[in-house]
């Protein structure tokens, strides 16, 4: 399990323990890289480490040039090239998982990553994506990402490699097309160059793993009400509905994308979309003139 954690303090021991129950026990390794965190916060996470809840951990200080919410992928990408395991979950504080019975779904999960076609295994995203069916249970979808998704350490890297090498062997220096969306960009560029999809369990009651970008007091009055299964269907796979206006978090009314954000999503899906953004890569891959 790795992620990238900004401030939550209150709430972050009681979601990994939510995550540990998901997945059936403490998994082998727990990674969280903190993005500068309040004193209270970094207590928090020293006290999980002692604890052996968190077995690796990076923090930073506040005021360090990495820690800017525009270059948080820094602290993604550290969040997975920390793992020494062969599969990583990512997850999300302010992501809320659930499951009653579905015993096999993690060991499933580790089957399917062994597909050629299979690029990660998650859950329902927070907007609609383009999707296909696979078989009872699961559909396919062409976007990945990193508040919730199973895929080998071995992808992440090639995927990073391949799409951003240049600028992490930089040390993230200048600046990249794909902006603070760096890991994720680069997930569904690879996906589309590889024939490649995110295999996303269809959600149910029993079974529901729900963003909810909520934050402190709102995060913990929230998944009291994840946990009393309160309000679901309309948050369950909003990746299957047709409507790209509207982003959809738990413990929020559906917010509505504006008009040149839904210009950009629907061109952003479609064929020229992909061959632009590869197009902006290749210009910023370029040597500079002196």
């Amino acid at each position: 399990m790795v992620t990238a954690n900004f401030n939550d303090g209150l709430m972050i021991e009681d979601v990994l323990n939510d995550w540990f129950q998901f997945l059936g026990g403490k998994p082998a390794e727990v990674i969280v890289v903190d993005g500068g965190s309040d004193q209270a916060t970094q207590n928090v996470y020293w006290s999980l480490f002692q604890k052996g809840l968190i077995d690796k951990l990076q923090v930073i200080r506040p005021d360090h040039s990495d820690n800017n919410k525009d270059t948080c992928y820094i602290q993604e990408y550290t969040a997975g090239f920390l793992a020494s395991n062969p599969y990583i979950l990512w997850f999300k504080i302010d992501t809320l998982p659930y499951r009653e019975g579905h015993e096999t779904w993690l060991k499933d999960a580790l089957g399917y990553l062994q597909r050629e076609d299979v690029f990660a295994v998650s859950g329902a995203l927070n907007r609609s994506w383009d999707t296909w069916p696979a078989w009872d249970g699961y559909y396919f979808c062409n976007a990945c990402t990193i508040n919730f998704a199973l895929m080998k350490r071995s992808t992440f890297v090639a995927a990073m490699q391949e799409m951003a090498g240049e600028f992490i062997q930089s040390g993230f220096q200048g600046e990249h097309p794909y902006g603070r969306m760096l890991l994720e960009a680069s997930f569904i560029e690879y996906m589309q160059r590889h024939n490649q999809y995110t295999l996303c369990k269809l959600e149910d009651p029993s079974w529901t793993v729900f963003h909810t970008n909520a934050h402190d007091q709102h995060l913990k009055r929230t998944r009291a009400q994840f946990h009393a299964r309160q309000n679901l269907e309309p948050y369950m796979n909003p990746a299957l509905a047709e409507d790209v206006t509207q982003f959809l978090y738990y413990g929020y009314p559906p917010i509505r994308a504006g008009f040149w954000q839904q210009l950009k999503i629907r061109f952003g899906q479609t064929a020229l979309g992909a061959y632009w953004r590869q197009f902006k890569l290749a210009l910023q891959r370029q040597p500079k003139r002196s």
